[in-house]
């Protein structure tokens, strides 16, 4: 729960809500999103903050031994629906991320994918000890950039160069910058 101007928002709520009012189609991710997870290896593959799991579909398609995760139960029951209509095998856990230590019961990942999801501090800090050594961590989020097209909420969105130096266990391998070229993410590529 979130309070704003006195009042307590419950997120939860609005996305199941959004994801019920959805169509009964499975979300696409950018040809872009798709040519990066393509660089993931094959290995179990955590996808934090799925929503309805165009990621999660997309790696188990791939190969990956897929493990979703989000705090919006509805979206998790279409990523469900999706991945039986797909013949795909993917495990969901619907956990509430700002609780510390919430994803320590899923084990460690060879890959840890972040779309679209700027995580809180304290979640990012836990990160890097569920990756596998030589495991890698992607993370896909909105810029600044984002926030000038749509209005979105620069509290959700990454400054330049934002979590270079976030994961003093990990090596940053890539970074790109989207919004230098007019793009609404920016990608980092980190490894154990």
């Amino acid at each position: 729960m979130t309070h704003t101007d006195g009042k307590t928002v419950d997120r939860a709520a609005i996305w199941n809500t959004r994801y019920q009012n959805k169509s009964a189609a499975a979300g696409q991710l950018s040809d872009e999103l798709q040519e990066k997870l393509d660089q993931l290896p094959i290995g179990r593959t955590l996808d934090l903050a799925c929503g309805d799991g165009a990621a999660a579909l997309q790696l188990a398609a791939a190969g990956h031994q897929v493990v979703a995760v989000d705090f919006a139960k509805e979206g998790l029951k279409r990523l469900q629906v999706f991945a039986a209509e797909q013949g795909r095998m993917i495990d969901t856990h619907q956990l509430d991320l700002s609780v510390t230590g919430a994803l320590s019961a899923l084990g460690c990942f060879d890959n840890i994918v972040i779309l679209r999801y700027l995580p809180d501090p304290s979640l990012l800090q836990q990160l890097s000890a569920l990756i596998e050594p030589s495991g890698r961590l992607f993370i896909s989020t909105f810029n600044l950039e984002h926030h000038r097209q749509t209005g979105f909420s620069q509290r959700f969105c990454l400054k330049p160069r934002m979590l270079c130096d976030s994961f003093p266990q990990l090596k940053l391998v890539e970074y790109e910058n989207g919004a230098e070229e007019g793009r609404p993410l920016d990608n980092y590529l980190f490894q154990k």
